[in-house]
């Protein structure tokens, strides 16, 4: 440093640096404005020495030019500074450096690898569309507004025997039956107009086309996308040439199936015709005879011809009552066949249910009394039933019969009746031996005895509760059993009443 004029040099020396140079005193006013500063900030020297600068009092004591502040120049602008600041003894000397292009190379810095960032995220997205989109198991179209092909994946070029260069650019009715191929054109228009995500001809059969010419059958999805480049439509196309012969499969063997049980039925119809018609010839062969064994058991029991022994009387009665119960298991399998058959003819008339009753019981009475069974009849009002009189009263003493057979002696019967929304009840209650809930429906089918006689014994033929549901139902009513064992049964039937 030359010794004479060491201020000169000093100033020369700070003018000659690009960086801008302030000393202040302690009041805070410039003391010394570098042609630096002048040059950062636009102020001369002679505009600011002695007048007070706000902004360098506020700034902390100490800087070390890692920190960055924003200034603004005589002009209004502002710029980024990098600024050092340091104490002397009268006053503060701060340094500053224009840091705006290194500040914008930093953003166009960031701004680029934000735009790297950001086509680095498109491009993966990109990849997991395009692996998405290979590895899907239908093909996948998509069109443009005009329906050009604008993409496909690996199991379009599969399916319609394309490859990808061949079909990209090309016009979706390519893929199109020549017999539908007119048509398309204006179902894309209307699908426009009313672009929504559904299936394409929803009910119809489709089919498309390959490029040897063969068709094939198609479940095709419809989806509208909008974006920049305009209105596109994603068709999701799916073979089903495997269902549609399994489907054919189907209803081949259906159609056989059918057959054969028609035939089938048509021969059961068969046998139970014939079954019925042999039913009918032997009950009558059968009856005939019966008739007059019954007859001439009845004449020897009266004696006419002479006094008969005590062993005679027995074997008489024995004889009578074995051929009763023969006629009446003759008559269960004629009527039983009968319905079954659809030939049972039911009459209609109006039915005093108070006065049936009392002559169904006037015959089961002896019976019950034979058990000392009680038989109790709760009829609080007049009840007419529309039905056919014979049938009806074969109902009444089918159950009471059952409930006398598996009431123990002593027991306790009670009939009931009443009526509800256009039907009569009548139900038949004993304190008998009962039935499982197991049982509860099986009782009805053919041939099915439920446990034994209050005795102990299995008795009857097995029909006598289905031909009593049958002809229950055949009047348009329902039976249905209520009952546990150990606890009795409740037998219950609906009738319709006569005015209904």
């Amino acid at each position: 440093m030359p010794t004479q004029h060491p201020a000169e040099f000093l100033r020369a020396l700070l003018d000659a640096s690009p960086f801008g140079v302030i000393a202040l005193d302690a009041a805070g006013r410039v003391r010394l404005w570098s042609r630096g500063a002048q040059t950062i900030l636009g102020w001369a020297e002679d505009e600011l020495v002695g007048g007070a600068l706000p902004w360098a009092m506020e700034l902390p004591h100490e800087y070390n030019g890692e920190t960055e502040v924003r200034l603004t120049r005589n002009d209004g602008t502002a710029i980024d500074a990098a600024i050092w600041a340091a104490s002397w003894q009268e006053g503060r000397v701060i340094i500053f450096a224009d840091d705006s292009r290194r500040r914008t190379k930093d953003r166009e810095i960031q701004e680029l690898m934000q735009r790297e960032q950001v086509a680095l995220a498109q491009a993966r997205a990109e990849r997991r569309f395009r692996d998405l989109l290979e590895a899907a198991p239908d093909a996948i179209i998509e069109v443009d507004g005009e329906g050009r092909i604008l993409l496909i994946n690996a199991v379009t070029e599969q399916l319609f025997g394309y490859s990808r260069d061949e079909l990209v650019g090309q016009n979706v009715e390519s893929l199109v039956p020549d017999g539908v191929r007119a048509n398309h054109v204006a179902h894309r228009a209307r699908y426009r107009a009313h672009p929504v995500t559904r299936p394409m001809g929803n009910g119809l059969d489709l089919r498309a086309r390959r490029k040897n010419g063969s068709t094939f059958p198609v479940e095709i999805s419809l989806s509208p996308v909008k974006s920049e480049e305009g209105f596109r439509v994603t068709a999701v196309i799916r073979d089903i040439t495997d269902r549609k012969q399994a489907d054919e499969r189907l209803r081949s063997v259906q159609t056989k199936y059918t057959r054969e049980l028609e035939l089938r039925n048509q021969e059961i119809e068969r046998a139970n015709r014939h079954k019925s018609e042999f039913l009918a010839n032997m009950s009558h062969e059968l009856r005939t005879p019966l008739h007059t064994v019954i007859g001439f058991s009845e004449l020897l029991a009266e004696e006419t011809k002479g006094p008969l022994n005590s062993d005679q009387k027995r074997f008489i009665h024995h004889i009578h009552k074995d051929s009763q119960h023969l006629l009446a298991l003759i008559n269960e399998i004629l009527d039983l066949s009968k319905i079954e058959a659809g030939k049972l003819q039911l009459s209609r008339e109006a039915i005093d249910l108070g006065a049936l009753l009392k002559d169904v019981l006037s015959s089961i009475r002896p019976q019950a009394t034979a058990k000392s069974i009680e038989i109790k009849t709760d009829l609080p009002i007049p009840v007419a039933v529309s039905g056919d009189r014979i049938r009806v009263k074969q109902i009444l003493y089918n159950l009471l019969s059952n409930a006398v057979k598996f009431t123990p002696n002593g027991g306790v019967i009670r009939v009931e009746a009443g009526a509800a929304d256009g039907f009569a009840w009548i139900s038949v209650s004993d304190t008998g031996i009962g039935i499982s809930p197991e049982e509860h429906e099986s009782i009805f089918d053919k041939f099915h005895q439920a446990g034994t006689t209050a005795g102990g014994l299995r008795d009857g033929t097995g029909l006598g509760l289905p031909i009593t549901r049958r002809l229950v139902e055949g009047h348009g009513g329902r039976l249905w059993l209520e009952s546990a064992p150990a606890k009795g049964s409740r037998f219950t039937f609906t009738l319709p009443l006569a005015d209904s």
